[in-house]
């Protein structure tokens, strides 16, 4: 027997948000949503905290080969965010990894399918999310929808009308969530904002910014590079501007929104100025962006020749000041969610 859920053919493009992208995939089909998903990714992008972690240039296990990102591992560091954002979307949940047997994750898949539920299921060392949307029982392979739309496409060779298709998913797979029904949420937006503050205090002691500007500004670190090499240098600056690029530009949206709410009257003050922090981070991003030569409509800033940049001190401190700028703004951010919530954060 095979099976496939019709779904909104995303989460893919959203590299850089992959499990809120997933979960939103699974979100809009329990609640037969077919528009708003951008608002959707956005909510729980910040209910799981994904819009909230900061990469480390001087970890190579923040960033992967293929402009991807381990953002998930990070926040998984924090605390459990997949837990977090069930609670707050009011779902019950199975949960699945190594010590469940093959033939009892495939028959809990099955049953979710069957009941027009995608499963959250991360693959491998950097816990890349994908949404399983179907499955075919007789050849004992999955059908699911990867965050790039090629990262699992290109490994399998498979493809089945823009899905991947794996028969060897249970080898590679860290977890799977499957979602058994809804219950009361029992995670507030004050719980939100308070954990908000929490991971950016986390993510400030850990000092994972300030590494990747020191290592902007540091040329021994740019140093013995040649042709594709530079090239992937050059790919890992870009993904660190990238991910800062989307982080803030849906937040301050995200705030805009809140603070226009009826709901939020008593805090709108705040989330304004929050919006506004975040808006003026993502300008800054965007002057980030064209520096680092990922800006189609410039031909002469592409990344090739952004890339013999990369020596220059002059080039990297610019861009190392525009990421200083962004991590200032976190700071008077947190300081408005702490003041917002009576100086009490989820740590």
């Amino acid at each position: 027997m095979k099976k496939i859920i019709e779904v909104t053919r995303e989460p893919n493009g959203w590299e850089y948000w992959e499990f809120p992208a997933c979960f939103a995939t699974v979100y809009m089909q329990i609640g037969g949503l077919t528009a708003g998903r951008q608002s959707v990714i956005t909510l729980y992008g910040v209910a799981s905290g994904i819009s909230h972690v900061q990469l480390d240039m001087t970890d190579r296990e923040h960033f992967p080969p293929g402009f991807r990102f381990n953002e998930n591992g990070v926040i998984g560091e924090y605390d459990d965010y997949i837990g977090f954002t069930m609670g707050f979307a009011g779902y019950t949940c199975e949960r699945y990894d190594k010590s469940n047997e093959r033939a009892a994750v495939s028959a809990a898949i099955k049953k979710s399918i069957d009941a027009g539920r995608p499963v959250l299921m991360n693959f491998g060392k950097y816990y890349s999310w994908c949404a399983i949307v179907g499955y075919d029982e007789e050849a004992g392979t999955l059908y699911g929808l990867d965050d790039v739309e090629n990262y699992w496409k290109d490994r399998t060779g498979e493809c089945d009308n823009g899905m991947f298709v794996t028969g060897d998913w249970y080898e590679y797979m860290a977890e799977a969530v499957v979602v058994t029904g809804r219950t009361a949420p029992s995670v507030t937006y004050d719980d939100v904002f308070r954990r908000m503050a929490g991971i950016m205090e986390a993510m400030e002691r850990k000092g994972y910014g300030r590494h990747s500007i020191d290592y902007l500004r540091d040329a021994a670190n740019f140093e013995g590079y040649d042709g594709e090499s530079y090239l992937e240098l050059a790919g890992r600056v870009a993904s660190l501007v990238a991910l800062l690029i989307d982080q803030r530009s849906w937040l301050s949206n995200f705030f805009k929104d809140l603070a226009n709410a009826d709901a939020f009257k008593d805090k709108a003050r705040y989330l304004k100025q929050i919006a506004a922090l975040y808006g003026g981070s993502a300008d800054v991003c965007w002057l980030a962006w064209h520096m680092v030569g990922s800006f189609p409509e410039r031909p002469e800033l592409d990344a090739e020749n952004c890339a013999k940049l990369l020596p220059s001190p002059i080039y990297r401190n610019a861009i190392a000041e525009a990421v200083e700028v962004i991590l200032g703004n976190d700071r008077r951010v947190l300081d408005c969610l702490k003041e917002m919530m009576g100086n009490t954060t989820g740590e």
